[in-house]
């Protein structure tokens, strides 16, 4: 079977206007079953009702030995020091899973439900287990309990996962987004409501299709090793390197509105490497149909990368993009095309100035904005298709003008990226 006509199977019962989606979730399983790089720990954003579970629950189904789904976490999920009869096997979710295995999440928000001082037991386990091993101490045993090996994970989320991964910054960059893009919400019902099969005999049908795909594609890997290209990998640095910093958190006073330490982007190599890891697995998938990565695949690595800032910040680059690169907009004017106030977005303005992804001009009455480098402009612009320019009825400062303004004002040294 090839993928196009695996993708037309499945929107015979499921519909999707990006169809993406169903590329980067084989990849991922594709890429931890053979070992490609990294660990992929990919998180599905979509909103509530919108299709996540549809895709996550079949493939959770395609192999048992090696997909693992749960719904809840606890402290003792992965790792328990609970004694079971030896017919009953290990009580501990990695000793189940052993050396490789893929976790399953319907909904990752979950553990942060989680009172605070679990969450951050788990966290703390979740980095060990990236890292491949992991040992715990219980009570029950005089010897450490231990695990070695290589997990993948694959859940789902509504866009809330934003702000908690925010809270715990350093977990957050351990995982990957692919944000569901907005689609047909009447069209889709009309199929859901047409569709012959429901529940578990959706979700089993819907197993069979993946399972027989994802089992060719691994056969068909001759165990050489993946290089890509050269533009290729440049193209991964560069989009892990912007990921990075747009979706860097800051630390701002009680009240939200002012930033009150200056943020600290983690480095890029984590992302570029689980990009890097998805790309092979797409090149494991278009060999198997005697293809080479093409643009469209670079369209997946790139949006995974986008995926990594929140709505609100997408919301603003996609406005700042629209306009030529060098020229400065008011923030009333972004809130305007966006939808929410000037205060917050004011605010989102800041942090990604912060992190040097805009520059701004002007004093706090009349603060005027653009994106600082070109490369993000034109980043930001490929990523979303924009191929126009618009113009706003309003006072622009341009790229000239904000030289001049620093000559005046003797910063010329410092450059224009200060402002």
């Amino acid at each position: 079977m090839k993928l196009a006509e695996l993708k037309k199977n499945i929107e015979e019962y499921q519909y999707l206007e990006d169809t993406n989606i169903i590329d980067v979730s084989i990849a991922s399983i594709v890429a931890t079953r053979l070992m490609l790089g990294d660990p992929i720990w990919l998180v599905i954003i979509g909103a509530s009702s919108g299709g996540k579970s549809q895709i996550l629950r079949p493939l959770s189904l395609t192999d048992s030995k090696f997909l693992h789904r749960i719904d809840d976490l606890t402290e003792n999920t992965f790792l328990s020091g609970i004694r079971l009869a030896k017919e009953q096997g290990s009580p501990s979710l990695l000793h189940r899973i052993g050396k490789k295995g893929m976790i399953v999440m319907s909904d990752l928000t979950v553990l942060f439900s989680k009172a605070a001082e679990s969450r951050a037991t788990i966290l703390s386990q979740f980095r060990m287990i990236y890292d491949g091993e992991m040992t715990k101490f219980s009570g029950t045993s005089s010897a450490p309990i231990t695990w070695k090996g290589y997990l993948g994970i694959i859940a789902g989320s509504t866009p809330s996962i934003y702000h908690h991964f925010e809270e715990v910054a350093d977990m957050g960059e351990r995982f990957i987004y692919y944000r569901m893009k907005d689609y047909d919400g009447e069209k889709a019902t009309r199929i859901a409501m047409s569709r012959p099969l429901y529940g578990k005999d959706l979700d089993d049908k819907l197993a069979e299709l993946y399972a027989d795909y994802i089992k060719d594609v691994v056969k068909a890997y001759d165990d050489k090793p993946i290089n890509l290209p050269e533009d290729i990998q440049e193209r991964i640095i560069q989009v892990a390197q912007f990921a990075e910093r747009v979706r860097t958190p800051v630390t701002t006073d009680w009240k939200g509105d002012t930033i009150t330490r200056i943020p600290v982007s983690a480095m890029p190599m984590r992302v570029a490497l689980q990009l890097t890891s998805i790309a092979k697995a797409l090149y494991c998938v278009r060999s198997y149909e005697e293809m080479t990565l093409s643009e469209k695949d670079l369209e997946i690595i790139d949006w995974c990368g986008y995926s990594l800032a929140n709505e609100e910040k997408r919301a603003v680059l996609n406005v700042l993009a629209r306009i030529n690169y060098g020229v400065y907009i008011k923030g009333q004017t972004i809130a305007d095309q966006i939808g929410l106030s000037t205060g917050v977005v004011n605010n989102i303005l800041q942090n990604l100035a912060s992190v040097g992804i805009l520059n701004r001009f002007g004093d706090n009455s009349s603060l005027t904005w653009r994106i600082s480098r070109e490369s993000d402009w034109k980043t930001v612009r490929r990523i979303n298709k924009i191929d126009t320019i618009e113009e706003y009825h309003e006072r622009e400062i341009t790229s000239d003008e904000d030289e001049e303004g620093a000559k005046e004002k003797g910063l010329l040294e410092f450059g224009k990226d200060t402002f």
